[in-house]
């Protein structure tokens, strides 16, 4: 057990000391409702959690070895070999198993109905239907290496990062899985992806060994390399909705990495083309006030923090806020979205 201290990035957030207990970790998913970090070890077959004092405990064995992690309700679910496998969050019991044919599943990533998986030899996604433990072949042919894959909701697409040189971000249409778009980054091999607190794509790659950011959507995205000291092959990573940090589990040197962005305190996600739209939590904590809206806005959705639909409707003055705690966002049609913490 060794204790290893990071380094501070003060200009743009910091490294967070961790208790490094991992063996090749691959991927790390954050339990917003724990408060946890669950991270996958190839080294060893397993799926260890990490609390917020950096204690590190078992949490399950899976073999084949787990690759991505995602959860989805009551269950944490990893990429096993060909297979989809769900651990309680509970008490780490295994409550399923769905074999998908596939050559080598890798990333995983939720609508908050649908579990989406990217097969990394056999180029192709599946989407899960976790309720009846059945699958589609979701996109038969990626036409390139898929490897990290999240849902971003404000676009309503799946992006998934290709793996070898001159990686590329597609976006698929969540509805009909046609692609609405593809990016090209500048990278190598792009291992894991996710969205941070301003809506922002987030990429990890390995040539070079970079944290980079860029806006989804635009024509001609600006990277930026956000310096995250001490990085070695980074993999999965996720966004910890609750600290506003970046989780990267860094392969080459048995190191999870909690990376601060500083700048989420005064973010305002999304780019809305009305800055006088705000959304606020009554005093009671019981409805959401919207303001600054015009007359022909049509509707609203409200999202938790793994992007699962608590409600929509078209915007009154005051809504009542779905029953969760923790971070919720809320998107308004052609204005943006905005992000909220119900207590």
């Amino acid at each position: 057990m060794k204790l290893r201290l990071l380094l501070l990035v003060p200009w743009l957030g910091l490294s967070v000391p961790v208790l490094s207990q991992y063996n090749s970790p691959e991927s790390v998913e954050h339990d917003p409702v724990g408060d946890r970090y669950f991270v996958s070890n190839l080294g060893d077959g397993t799926i260890k959690q990490r609390d917020q004092a950096g204690i590190v405990t078992p949490f399950a064995s899976v073999s084949p070895d787990p690759y991505g992690l995602e959860i989805l309700g009551d269950t944490l679910y990893a990429c096993s070999g060909g297979r989809v496998k769900g651990y309680l969050l509970a008490d780490g019991s295994q409550v399923f198993n769905l074999n998908t044919g596939g050559g080598f599943l890798n990333g995983i990533t939720t609508d908050g109905h649908f579990l989406y998986v990217t097969d990394f030899s056999g180029q192709q996604i599946f989407r899960v239907e976790p309720s009846t433990a059945t699958f589609t072949t979701w996109v038969a042919s990626t036409g390139g290496t898929p490897n990290g894959i999240v849902y971003e909701p404000v676009n309503d697409v799946l992006l998934v990062a290709y793996w070898g040189p001159g990686a590329i971000v597609r976006g698929y249409d969540r509805s009909t899985a046609s692609i609405t778009g593809s990016v090209s980054t500048g990278v190598g091999s792009i291992d894991g992806i996710t969205i941070e607190c301003h809506g922002l794509v987030v990429i990890s790659s390995w040539s070079p060994n970079r944290i980079s950011r860029f806006e989804w959507g635009i024509l001609s995205p600006q990277f930026e390399d956000l310096m995250v000291p001490g990085v070695s092959q980074p993999a999965d990573i996720d966004f910890d909705t609750v600290h506003d940090r970046i989780c990267i589990p860094s392969g080459g040197n048995d190191q999870v990495i909690l990376f601060d962005l500083a700048d989420c305190a005064t973010a305002v996600p999304g780019t809305p083309v009305s800055e006088a739209f705000t959304v606020s939590l009554t005093a009671d904590g019981r409805s959401l006030r919207f303001q600054g809206l015009p007359p022909e806005v049509a509707s609203y959705r409200v999202l938790d923090a793994t992007g699962r639909l608590l409600a929509d409707g078209r915007p009154q003055a005051t809504v009542a806020v779905p029953a969760c705690t923790g971070v919720i966002i809320v998107q308004v049609d052609g204005l943006g979205v905005r992000r909220l913490v119900v207590p």
